[in-house]
């Protein structure tokens, strides 16, 4: 019965609004500003997954995601020195074909095949490494502040709601 009387549906519901505006959020503004989102054969856009849970006294709302978003959102340092450390080739050939990326000729007029270009962009990524979008961070600041007042007035209900059962139950004794 107590957890019945402290489900919170009302936090619950604006949680997972939050989570789900801020999921659309990010997927527009990682297409809008041409992110790769490609990572092998998953789209990072198509792994991303919400849940609200409630743990005790703690609310929690999650995006879930292929890890490859944390490279998106904070960047990469080069690779050198870490003469193991190369990026991934398959998702970087997929993303040569999906964005496309346009060649340029080499000084003796020779345009570079599709690996060739692989190789190069991974080349780079290792000499020199990638800039973080932050896209995730800009996403959430920019929504969670809308959402302040909408949980407060949703907790307060539910809080209401549950003393007023408890009272009621109390009333019977």
């Amino acid at each position: 019965m107590e957890d019945e009387l402290m489900a919170f549906p009302r936090t619950m519901a604006v949680l997972q609004q939050l989570a789900d505006d801020v999921k659309r959020g990010y997927i527009e503004n990682l297409v809008r500003d041409g992110h790769p989102t490609y990572f092998g054969r998953n789209r990072l856009t198509d792994t991303i997954t919400t849940e609200v849970t409630v743990n005790g006294q703690t609310f929690t709302a999650s995006l879930m995601m292929n890890k490859y978003w944390e490279y998106l959102e904070y960047g990469t340092g080069p690779g050198r020195g870490r003469a193991q450390y190369w990026p991934p080739t398959e998702p970087i050939a997929k993303w040569v074909q999906v964005k496309p990326v346009i060649p340029r000729p080499d000084k003796n007029g020779r345009i570079p095949t599709p690996q060739q270009l692989t190789y190069l962009i991974r080349r780079k990524i290792h000499d020199e490494g990638t800039e973080g979008s932050h896209g995730f961070e800009k996403t959430r600041d920019a929504i969670v502040p809308f959402y302040i007042e909408k949980l407060e007035k949703a907790f307060n209900e539910d809080i209401g709601f549950y003393l007023m059962k408890v009272f009621q139950m109390d009333a019977t004794f």
